[in-house]
């Protein structure tokens, strides 16, 4: 027999508002049976199982999601999660490899090896973690090594013409020039940094956004604040930051990050407009109409054709007319 789950779902949603998690959580796993790879689902029973205490349920949801999300390579969701696990029970082993799998699929070998290293601290003898680490560290040294630096035998210099023979003077062989100082280790410039860095701010972006989706939004916040510091998705991760502060209600910040985004150099009008919808919409939340009226009509300077600012002026306007 076919269920409804729209309204299954709704039910679900019911019981959560109403404060009475074990009958949503039941209504959940009946969507689970029939649709076993919908990810909101894990998410919100392992939300509500760890709202109930029973934290071993609640990771054994989060661990589903998790394994989901690395199945389509969404690795750097996967590995949101898993720290979701990790922040349940610090010591959850099975958490830490997963991360430094995932960390290494993407070619971050340090972030890897750093969580390999947390499994040994936790279990000593863990030998996966310890060829892991061996394995790494062989790679790394791989990379490192200088190349051989093959030096020639000096060439006697062939004179441009012999002397005649009937002086029969014997000639000198040249001095051969000395031989170039070759040092014991060559040490290279290594550019890797740099790549490093970019590599890590695209990390802590796509972890901000899987912690987004997630509504983890102080952990996402953590995320786009370090990833910011990377000029290419600078505007992106103030972008991101305004929209979680919008969530959380906290519109000053927001504010201040929708200002930041609108200041990169650069910008398009169009990406103008839209971070001045998007800062209007946080002076509208916080009740400042005016500084609301005036973005909004900044939007229609730079886009004549975004007519949800011509709504929004409309119904500020109404709205200040009747108080």
């Amino acid at each position: 027999m076919a269920i409804d789950k729209e309204k299954i779902l709704d039910l679900a949603q019911k019981y959560v508002l109403k404060g009475q998690p074990k009958k949503a959580i039941q209504e959940y796993l009946k969507l689970i049976e029939v649709t076993p790879k919908d990810k909101r689902l894990y998410l919100k029973l392992g939300d509500l199982y760890l709202k109930e205490g029973e934290k071993e349920k609640a990771i054994g949801e989060y661990l589903k999601l998790a394994e989901l999300y690395a199945e389509e390579d969404l690795n750097f969701r996967a590995i949101s999660v898993y720290k979701r696990v990790l922040s349940i029970d610090p010591k959850f082993v099975e958490a830490f490899h997963k991360i430094a799998k995932l960390y290494l699929k993407e070619g971050l070998i340090g972030s890897a090896k750093s969580y390999y290293q947390n499994v040994l601290e936790i279990k000593p003898g863990d030998t996966e973690a310890r060829h892991a680490l061996e394995d790494i560290e062989a790679r790394q040294k791989e990379t490192k090594e200088p190349p051989k630096v093959v030096v020639p035998p000096p060439q006697p210099r062939v004179p441009e013409s012999l002397p005649p023979l009937e002086k029969k003077v014997v000639q000198q062989k040249p001095t051969p020039p000395p031989a170039p100082q070759i040092p014991r280790e060559v040490t290279y410039e290594s550019e890797s940094s740099a790549a490093d860095a970019d590599k890590d701010s695209q990390m802590h972006y796509h972890l901000g956004i899987a912690y987004k989706e997630m509504e983890l939004y102080d952990y996402a916040i953590s995320e786009f604040e370090q990833a910011a510091s990377c000029g290419p998705i600078r505007f992106d991760c103030y972008i991101m930051l305004g929209n979680c502060f919008m969530e959380k209600g906290d519109y000053d910040q927001s504010i201040k990050y929708y200002t930041l985004a609108s200041k990169v150099p650069g910008l398009s009008n169009q990406k103008l407009a839209r971070v001045h919808f998007s800062l209007g919409l946080a002076y509208e939340a916080k009740g400042m109409v005016s500084e609301a009226l005036s973005t909004f009509t900044t939007v229609l300077k730079l886009d004549h054709s975004f007519s949800k600012a011509q709504e929004r002026i409309k119904r500020l306007q109404t709205k200040t007319d009747h108080s």
